[in-house]
């Protein structure tokens, strides 16, 4: 309906002019379609036809593309997410071959967000396109010059519904189904229902609604929060203080001793690795996604043809988490020294049966522990897009062909988040009283508290070898640890929001004429604009007179607000489970057990910007009113990018269509502008809240870096048929894939967790302060990703739906952008502490080369009749300068070496049936938790440590019955076998992270008249 990206020669054009004409039904019609569009294609390109009108192979645009050769997907709470070509991730996605615009381009989550800065951000999303909103799919895996930029592994092009391609009349169609999965416990309802009608063959109108409801519940395990991972070789054996009468107020010893001393710890002479904090977590999500589409085309005469396309889609997801943090260094203790090696602080428990192997990996132990926390975590995320398109053709019939195309999108999204820390420890309120005096341990879990203090506890770990999910269980006396009310405070409260929005427009122009047959030549011209505005910010609270709060940490320019609601450093109220027991909500925590967390909806959490007075007021110990609670920008968190593009190209295409020979060649010529405004810290820097921790500043200077180059793209692309049933295809291309925005604007936030009895607080001599603890940034320096790439292929059509294919391609890249975690010092209460600070950079060079082998056959006639396959493999082999400890080099993120799919499927008599298998072999990771990770070792040298993404398959399937050519039935499951997925560090028996979405199931009817 709107221009193919091929728009200017009629000749280089791949498919329909819109989207896919819909003529027969079915998985098997879809796949001949899709076969098709393949053969006559004079580029190289893999497509993706629906197998009815609105009605697409799986559950989400992303899902459907990895059934295809050369192309993995990312997964998030069990959805398809990210699409990576040939290994990369840096692709352009596409509306009818111009700009498009998801919502789901950047998005944060997760405890690390808080922290702003795009902490635990995420990229190119495609989980909130309604597919069934999609006229098709084409996946160009070498560009030709009239063709948008943007993709270095390829190019992904939607296509809308084309009106004029249904037959005359009225045609509504549409499915209604139920939604399930593991551990939602209720059904959930999924329908899309679609409306064309074909005037004449000369006007058509289509539109399309959809709405997507679903539950999933994902059990997690990850150590990458928090990067204060240890190597050490001390082991505990407890000893206690002299039990001493307790102050007023105070902590009670038990027994006949109190806390751990520092005769407790002991080099035990093998050196072991800890993580800070392991999270185990429960995280239930409810998404709901709305779509609406609307299209018209019309012919004006018999040379003019335009057309108008609305596509929107809007998702509201809310989650909430629950954690338990196993606490190995939860305080995040400094590592050793060359004179001092190791660290001593309460570890691996003396004459236990720990078991460590030659990696420094402990495979199982007791450790023993003086802090206990779990946490909950309530996310509301909405988003939004709008995306209009507009085209008007003129052809004369003579050889010429013009092309003016306009487009516009606008999206938004708005995150809300608040977090509860509840701690089952020993915790002292401000300035010294004890809320929980029978909690195990020592204050905020400091490593020793000798008289001040209880007895600690002890839990057995197992790091679940190289299944990637450890497991933790808690010992007597305090196997009740978690989940005991005389130990359990509702102690550290925050809340923050993300509000972005973004813009995209483009206006082109594109003719070519036919000089001779066989001969054309092409020109455009395109300038578009895109910006990106986010602004990051948190809640802060005062006193209810505003009057300023007691604490132990002001700084001098510190104001009077606080973010961080927690009654340990200042003077703030606070509720345990005794003095407010409805704040507690006890739930069967993943891989722990019965866990106490703090109850979101009494707590008021799912409120974020009125969470904080709620707290405030219902707090069992000093509770007033209070509504002093407002939103503080945090301008280094906050940012505008803009980026205005000039574009032309020149390009001839050589052949006919009878021709067994089809040759393209072009160039593209790009001036690129980029403006990006954010803002530093100040020399002095004052802050809203009372120290740089605990608040947002409020003097950062603004700002502004403006850059400019330009880009010569050459492409070619040809085609050989030696006989009718083969096809030799061969490309090669200069391409560029854009910075993004987000990782340009993003500024530096750090993040502080607070260290008692441990280090010296620099400006107050006390054992008591904050100290850094990791945070992210972007980077305004970055360059755009450049390559070059060649491909070539040979396919066998053999028979009807019938290919059998071979493709090699090579990509030489000259710049990769990766996230990495840079170790870096950053001054705190202590004088400065070195943590991780994740921030894209400039990786170097690298290459990556692979082959595609790719089959598919159908049994047409016989006893078989109606069974067929689809398969796929693909061998990638990559490097790129980005140095680990370990090695000066790696592999690029995210490129599996081996990767296949298979589908194996029967469709006849009204029955239709099939099976998908996907697998990928183990690959550095490119996503959430990073490719490093960095911490110093038992010297205290930094260390850099690989993260790669563990092998991972998926088993799908579905069922379906047609009645007739009006109803039908579906039944489908996804990830039938509940696989997980994770990642480990460096060695696979390191556990990183773990995610488990389990299986989601989907049934109902649909419906065509």
């Amino acid at each position: 309906m709107a221009p193919a990206p091929a728009p200017a020669s009629d000749a280089a054009k791949t498919a329909p002019d819109a989207g896919n004409e819909i003529l027969v039904t079915g998985f098997r019609a879809s796949l001949n379609n899709a076969l098709s569009n393949k053969r006559n294609a004079t580029m190289v390109i893999e497509s993706i036809v629906p197998e009815d009108i609105g009605k697409f192979p799986d559950q989400n645009v992303a899902e459907s593309l990895q059934r295809l050769p050369g192309v993995q997907i990312d997964r998030s709470g069990g959805q398809g997410t990210a699409v990576l070509i040939d290994g990369l991730r840096q692709n352009l996605t596409t509306l009818n071959g111009e700009v498009f615009l998801t919502g789901r381009e950047f998005y944060v989550s997760g405890e690390a967000s808080g922290g702003g800065a795009g902490g635990n951000s995420q990229y190119g999303s495609l989980e909130g396109v309604p597919s069934e909103e999609i006229g098709g799919i084409d996946v160009y895996k070498n560009p030709q010059g009239s063709m948008v930029e943007g993709g270095v592994g390829g190019t992904i092009n939607l296509k809308s519904l084309d009106p004029l391609a249904q037959k005359r009349g009225l045609t509504v169609a549409g499915n209604l189904r139920g939604s399930t999965s593991t551990g939602a416990n209720s059904v959930t309802p999924v329908g899309t229902l679609l409306v064309s009608y074909k005037f004449a063959h000369d006007i058509g109108v289509f539109a399309a609604l959809s709405y997507d409801d679903e539950k999933t519940t994902t059990n997690e395990y990850q150590a990458a929060n928090r990067n204060q991972w240890l190597i050490t070789d001390y082991l505990t054996t407890p000893t206690f203080g002299a039990a001493t009468p307790p102050a007023e107020g105070g902590a009670q010893a038990i027994g006949p001793s109190s806390g751990l001393t520092p005769a407790s710890f002991a080099h035990g002479g093998t050196f072991y690795t800890i993580p800070q904090l392991g999270y185990f977590t429960t995280n239930h999500d409810h998404r709901k996604i709305f779509g609406a589409t609307f299209g018209v085309t019309a012919r004006l005469d018999d040379h003019l043809k335009t057309s108008l396309v609305w596509f929107h889609s809007h998702e509201r997801d809310e989650s909430l988490s629950y954690s338990d943090k196993v606490w190995f260094n939860g305080q995040g203790a400094p590592a050793g020294t060359l004179a001092s090696p190791g660290t001593a602080l309460p570890s691996l428990l003396a004459g236990a049966s720990n078991s460590i192997d030659g990696n420094g990996i402990v495979t199982k132990g007791t450790f023993y522990a003086n802090g206990a926390e779990t946490a909950t975590l309530y996310q509301g995320t909405s988003t939004h897009a709008d995306n209009l398109q507009w085209n008007l053709k003129f052809d004369n019939d003579a050889g010429l062909k013009m092309t003016w195309a306009a487009a516009y999108a606008h999206s938004g999204s708005d995150l809300e988040a608040a977090q509860a820390d509840v701690e089952h420890g020993l915790y002292n309120a401000y300035p010294g009283v004890a809320t929980n005096p029978t909690a195990p341990g020592c204050n905020n879990g400091a490593s020793t508290c000798a008289g001040a203090g209880n007895p600690g506890y002890t839990f057995n770990w197992t790091n679940g070898g190289t299944s990637g999910l450890p497991t933790v269980a808690y010992n007597a006396p305090y196997a009740d640890v978690l989940n005991n009310p005389a130990y359990t405070l509702f102690k550290s409260n925050w809340a923050w929001a993300n509000l972005t929005t973004q813009t995209q427009w483009s206006t082109r122009y594109d003719a070519s004429y036919d000089v001779n047959p066989g001969f054309t030549i092409s020109a455009g011209a395109r300038y578009a604009g895109r910006t990106v505005d986010q602004t990051f910010g948190r809640y802060l609270i005062t006193s209810p007179d505003g009057s300023p709060i007691a604490n132990c940490c002001q700084a001098p320019t510190g104001g009077n607000y606080v973010y961080y609601v927690d009654p340990g450093y200042a003077a703030l109220p606070y509720s345990t489970a005794t003095s407010n027991p409805a704040l507690a909500l006890q739930v069967n925590g993943f891989g722990v057990g019965p866990m106490l967390v703090k109850n979101p909806y009494v707590g008021g959490m799912t409120n974020p910007a009125t969470y904080l007075n709620t707290l405030w007021t219902q707090a069992g110990n000093g509770g007033v009113a209070n509504s002093s609670e407002k939103f503080f920008k945090d301008t280094l968190s906050s940012f505008r990018v803009s980026e205005k593009v000039l574009a032309g190209y020149l390009m001839t295409d050589i052949g006919q269509r009878t021709d067994n020979y089809h040759l393209n060649l072009g160039v593209r010529f790009t001036s690129t502008n980029l403006s990006i405004g954010n803002a530093q810290t100040a020399p002095v820097p004052s802050f809203y809240g009372s120290a740089s921790w605990n608040g947002v500043n409020s003097n950062n200077i603004p700002v502004q870096t403006d850059r400019h180059y330009n880009s010569v793209l050459p492409s070619l692309n040809f085609t050989y048929k030696p006989s009718e049933h083969e096809v030799i295809r061969f490309g090669a291309a200069r391409v560029v894939a854009p910075q993004d925005l987000f990782s340009l604007g993003l500024g530096n936030s750090y993040n502080f967790t607070r260290q008692t009895n441990a280090r010296t607080n620099v400006n107050t001599g006390v054992k008591d302060g904050f100290a850094f603890a990791g945070g992210s940034s972007g980077n305004p320096y970055l360059d755009p990703y450049k390559a070059w790439q060649f491909v070539g292929g040979y396919e066998n059509y053999f028979a009807h739906g019938a290919l059998a294919s071979v493709s090699a391609f090579y990509k030489k890249v000259d710049n990769f952008v990766e996230q990495a975690n840079i170790a870096t010092k950053v001054n705190d209460d202590f004088g400065g502490t070195v943590a991780n600070v994740a921030q894209p950079i400039n990786a170097g060079k690298g290459w990556i080369y692979g082959l595609e082998l790719g089959a598919q056959y159908q049994v047409n006639d016989g006893a078989l009749n109606g069974f067929g396959f689809a398969a796929n493999y693909t061998y990638s082999k990559s490097k790129q300068d980005q140095a680990t400890a370990f090695s000066a080099t790696s592999e690029i993120p995210g490129v599996s070496k081996h990767a296949l799919t298979g589908t194996a499927f029967y469709e006849a008599h009204g029955l239709s049936a099939r099976l998908s298998y996907s697998w990928r072999s183990k690959a550095v990771n490119d996503s959430l938790v990073g490719s490093t990770f960095a911490f110093p070792d038992q010297f205290g040298n930094p260390k850099v440590y690989q993260v790669y993404t563990a092998p991972y398959g998926q088993l799908d399937g579905q069922i379906g019955y047609d009645f007739n050519k009006q109803f039908g039935v579906t039944l489908s499951a996804q990830n039938i076998t509940k696989s997980s997925q994770h990642t480990y560090l460096q060695w696979p028996n390191q556990p990183f992270s773990y995610d488990n979405s389990g299986r989601r199931i989907f049934f109902g009817g649909k419906f065509k008249f």
